[in-house]
């Protein structure tokens, strides 16, 4: 299944609430920043993210160096817990978020599943005061691939990963630099 599907139902709620009037547009960002932010990521989700970055020529030093500045800034390199589940989720800047309206770069078929289902709620959203994660349509999203799981536990043995989640800068450093093949390509 591609990443697109995998997200679409995410999109879809996106799109229908943009369309209700309830939207990012205009709004700080707040829940990309410290203040809100604690995504965490699967394999699967930091693999899909590397191998966008790739293709589009965007994995760069500069790149790298503000991811690695994140993971130290927020000390997110420092594990609390026993790397199956952490005890305590850690706050941080999304090294993605550019200070801007609509502040993510990222297009949202590749978008890791929580900051797509962490919608506004309130026409006039500002500061993310409305805004909160639709545990629901995270689970309906689940259903989706039934393999999924599959999937992440190969490449948590192939690339002897510890997590099941990270933090999205401490997981896309973990995997940097690993050599991926197009049969592992194919796992995503």
């Amino acid at each position: 299944m591609s990443h697109a599907k995998r997200r679409q139902n995410l999109i879809d709620r996106m799109e229908s609430l943009e369309a209700q009037g309830f939207g990012c547009k205009g709004c700080s960002g707040t829940c990309c920043t410290y203040e809100a932010n604690s995504m965490m990521v699967t394999p699967l989700e930091a693999f899909e993210l590397l191998i966008y970055l790739r293709r589009n020529d965007l994995l760069n030093l500069e790149l790298k160096e503000k991811i690695i500045g994140t993971v130290s800034q927020y000390r997110l390199d420092h594990q609390f817990g026993n790397g199956k589940r952490s005890y305590l989720r850690r706050t941080y800047t999304c090294p993605f978020f550019n200070h801007q309206e609509l502040g993510c770069p990222l297009p949202r078929d590749i978008k890791p599943y929580g900051c797509l289902a962490f919608n506004a709620h309130h026409e006039t959203e500002k500061a993310g005061l409305h805004c909160h994660s639709e545990q629901t349509i995270l689970l309906a999203r689940e259903e989706v691939d039934k393999n999924e799981g599959i999937i992440n536990e190969k490449l948590k043995d192939k690339f002897q990963l510890i997590w099941d989640k990270s933090p999205l800068p401490t997981a896309l450093i973990n995997i940097w630099d690993m050599e991926v093949s197009d049969a592992d390509l194919e796992l995503c």
